[in-house]
């Protein structure tokens, strides 16, 4: 595939591909999510970044992301991208669309090729084939630096979120807006994320006594699709909670979704936390309520650590973990009719 089948693909001119691959001048951001999914979906890597890896050109640092298409994930790469062209590093990006196989196989491309490090958003804490590439990567001089998610029983260096204090922050400020009936839709328990947001939220729970029923604890992935069916099961209980926490942005869009299809009116009728702003709807002045972080700061931290890691390469040092301030914004979608309430 080159860029010509790509534009192809997407519909778009090959200038705008070649705008996209670059992060070079203006792209809508619906037509860079297209062309950013057809490159993850076929591995497409640019001429130029295939001719250095080819000579084994260790100037390349390689990028593996879960979900290409998720705003968060784009921030970061934009981060990561802003700190690299500084200091003279091509990027090559991987996107695992949450598939431990693809994970393995990118893993596998890093270490055959020899790139000068990786920074990795993996997709599972518990994956022992995942731990144990990036350990022999490391031990052969291939740093790694974690970006939002852990890998258990390792201590590489990372840049992280406090995802428990900030989700227990959230659904806090659902609770002092007098909800008592919260249930939230997680993301996958097998990642930092997931596992940690869904024990902010039972903390802030118990810390206010308020009971969890079973049914208002609804398993997410991350994904649109799955958080717009579990929003419908929520709906449809007899007892109904009258807030949900949502636990990433993609899965905000899909309760959205859900709840504007039903006709029910968000900071009114239900109300909505969200973990991660969405600027599409700030751009439509939808008052969303939000955790926020600055995601590209999360990429531009990353990059900045496995820089000076090359830097010293021999020199023995602590890991580097970087836990980054979060932020709660409230809109209005927390509030809700006092009636509703009961």
């Amino acid at each position: 595939m080159n860029i010509k089948d790509i534009a192809s693909a997407t519909g778009v001119s090959s200038a705008t591909v070649s705008r996209v691959i670059n992060n070079s001048g203006y792209v809508k951001e619906e037509t860079k999510q297209k062309v950013l999914r057809v490159i993850s979906d076929n591995n497409y890597i640019p001429s130029a970044v295939a001719r250095s890896l080819s000579i084994q050109d260790t100037s390349s640092i390689g990028v593996i992301i879960p979900d290409i298409e998720n705003p968060f994930f784009s921030s970061v790469i934009r981060g990561i991208s802003d700190v690299a062209e500084k200091n003279n590093y091509n990027i090559l990006f991987f996107g695992t669309n949450e598939t431990p196989a693809r994970e393995h196989s990118f893993l596998k491309i890093v270490q055959s090729q020899r790139l000068k490090g990786v920074i990795i958003t993996p997709i599972s804490e518990d994956d022992i084939e995942t731990r144990d590439y990036l350990i022999r990567l490391n031990s052969t001089g291939i740093p790694v630096v974690l970006v939002d998610r852990n890998i258990n029983d390792t201590n590489f260096d990372g840049v992280f979120i406090d995802n428990v204090q900030s989700s227990y922050e959230g659904v806090e400020s659902l609770i002092k807006a007098g909800h008592k009936r919260i249930a939230i839709i997680t993301g996958p328990i097998n990642s930092k994320p997931g596992k940690e947001r869904l024990l902010g939220y039972k903390n802030a729970m118990k810390a206010y006594n308020l009971d969890i029923p079973v049914e208002y604890i609804a398993p997410g992935d991350f994904k649109v699709e799955k958080a717009y069916c579990k929003t419908k099961e929520l709906l449809a209980l007899s007892k109904p909670p009258t807030a949900i926490f949502t636990s990433n942005n993609l899965t905000t869009l899909g309760c959205l979704k859900c709840l504007t299809e039903n006709k029910i009116q968000i900071g009114k009728e239900l109300s909505i936390m969200s973990f991660d702003d969405i600027d599409t709807l700030k751009i439509i002045d939808f008052k969303l309520s939000v955790i926020d972080r600055d995601a590209k700061l999360q990429g531009q931290e990353a990059m900045n650590i496995l820089i000076n890691r090359l830097k010293a390469p021999k020199q023995l040092m602590e890991s580097k973990r970087i836990i980054l301030p979060h932020n709660v914004i409230l809109r209005g979608s927390e509030k809700i009719r006092k009636e509703k309430l009961f």
